[in-house]
């Protein structure tokens, strides 16, 4: 049996599936696994210009990384065409789909690898990861650290040079690394006893944004596909001033009466945005179930003046009164022309809900009502289901390369167990592709390994810790702000 044909929306032949996608012109080889009953394969991929690969092999696709990144180089903004055949007992097929290839990505993406259903901090390593090599060192081990949580890795604009994390239980503080300053503090007080997590660099880079809140976790006894869940409680928006040692914020999203997380600043520092829920009330015979399903929060932004360090005007951007849903996560493209959120049916966890989807709002025109790709997201703003990006399991924590090009995603479209990273280009009228998954030296790679990525970042440089200076971290005085400012 011999045939020719296209393979957009096929699965079965290639994993991971690298068939007909939008690359990175820096981006690792697309290594992959021909899919039983096929055993042996022939591949010629070519582009408009010079050099054309071929190779030959049984089971997994491997490229010469030398030839795959010339190939990449002399293609950019065009397309390769792969020609396959594949082979099983007594049958060869052939086929043909492109690569198409445009601007490059951050090189480096940090992550912390986890189980999936974590209960405790038994063991969690946070890496650095070359996606140009496909290669990875160890930036934090918790055995290091006597076992304690590490979380909230946040780069300042893809600045490796600047990095916060957060060490819960043993060896604890909120670490603040700028080059050769580090800094340990305790953001923990009387009015915030939570301290700080979910932090966000302003982009002048001497202040850090912060929710702070009680998260409550249990394990679902009614609800088996979601298995956990987490929700927030005593949540509220702080900025703590480096130089100054000292943390402000506002009376408007920093009160009893409303919910506050998910704190992100807009590339010119002008509006820091974030997700605001009212406090629900809570019926004595609910449970923590009941409760959270009542949890939804609205996105706003309020206006900020750096010089003053004082908030301005409140916009609400997406309303849950008119979306029903919850919105996480808001990343605003560094060219300030996209939004992109999480939308999901409740709470403030969607990593834990398989309806997790994401969003886009277009903030050089947010009333964009055109046709029906765009929908209201309150009474003044528009927002979108991102095209071929979301799947029927969970897309969560996301994040944009510099050049705003790329937007990098947690999912579990594989297994609804796992989150891997993908990769999708968003052009600039908001339009993306089919998404690809982060690419691993062997084909079978992830088979075998039973770890989640989670909270993917990107960065322009590599870290400039590793995990034996944040061993030695842990040991410095902790410092307390000297104040606490609310206006």
């Amino acid at each position: 049996m011999k045939q020719i044909g296209l393979l957009a929306g096929r699965n079965a032949l290639l994993w991971p599936d690298y068939i007909d996608v939008t690359v990175p012109s820096n981006i690792a080889p697309l290594n992959c696994y021909i899919v039983p009953p096929h055993t042996s394969y022939t591949l010629k991929a070519y582009g408009s210009v010079a050099d054309t690969v071929k190779m030959k092999g049984r089971y997994r696709i491997k490229f010469n990384e030398k030839a795959w990144h010339r190939l990449l180089e002399e293609n950019e903004g065009g397309r390769i065409h792969v020609e396959l055949q594949l082979k099983g007992k007594d049958f060869c097929n052939e086929y043909r789909f492109f690569i198409d290839v445009r601007d490059s990505i951050d090189p480096f993406m940090t992550c912390r690898l986890i189980e999936p259903s974590y209960q405790t901090s038994s063991l969690l390593q946070t890496i650095e990861f070359d996606l140009r090599h496909s290669t990875q060192r160890l930036l934090f081990d918790n055995r290091l650290q006597v076992f304690g949580c590490e979380n909230c890795h946040t780069f300042a604009q893809g600045d490796g040079g600047y990095l916060i994390y957060h060490v819960r239980f043993n060896r604890t503080g909120t670490f603040i690394v700028r080059h050769d300053t580090v800094l340990r503090v305790n953001l923990k007080s009387e009015r915030f006893p939570q301290g700080g997590v979910y932090p966000a660099w302003h982009p002048g880079k001497k202040m850090i944004a912060f929710g702070t809140s009680a998260a409550y976790p249990f394990v679902h006894s009614k609800d088996i596909v979601r298995r956990t869940e987490v929700y927030d409680s005593m949540g509220d928006i702080i900025v703590y001033d480096i130089d100054r040692n000292r943390i402000f914020t506002d009376r408007r999203i920093s009160s009893a009466e409303v919910e506050e997380t998910f704190p992100w600043w807009s590339p010119d520092g002008k509006y820091l945005y974030l997700c605001q829920s009212p406090n629900p009330l809570r019926d004595s015979a609910e449970d923590d179930v009941d409760y959270s399903r009542k949890i939804k929060y609205n996105l706003i932004r309020i206006a900020f003046d750096e010089k003053t360090q004082t908030f301005g005007q409140i916009d609400t951007l997406v309303d849950a009164a008119v979306t029903r849903q919850t919105v996480s996560f808001p990343r605003i493209s560094p060219d300030n022309r996209f939004l992109a959120f999480c939308l999901s049916d409740h709470g403030t966890f969607p990593i834990r809900h398989p309806e997790s989807d994401l969003y886009l709002i277009d903030l050089q025109n947010t009333n964009r009502i055109s046709d029906s790709v765009w929908i209201p997201a309150s009474k003044h703003c528009a927002m979108k289901r991102m095209e071929h990006i979301n799947s029927q399991f969970t897309e969560s924590y996301h994040t944009w390369s510099s050049n705003s090009r790329w937007l990098m995603f947690s999912s579990k479209r594989e297994d609804n167990l796992y989150s891997r990273p993908y990769f999708t280009y968003v052009d600039t009228t908001g339009s993306s592709t089919k998404p690809f998954m982060l690419p691993q030296k062997d084909p079978i790679f992830y088979l075998t390994f039973l770890k989640s990525y989670n909270v993917p970042e990107l960065a322009r440089t590599p870290s400039v810790i590793d995990a034996t200076d944040a061993k030695d971290f842990s040991l410095m005085p902790v410092i307390v702000p000297d104040t606490i400012l609310i206006r």
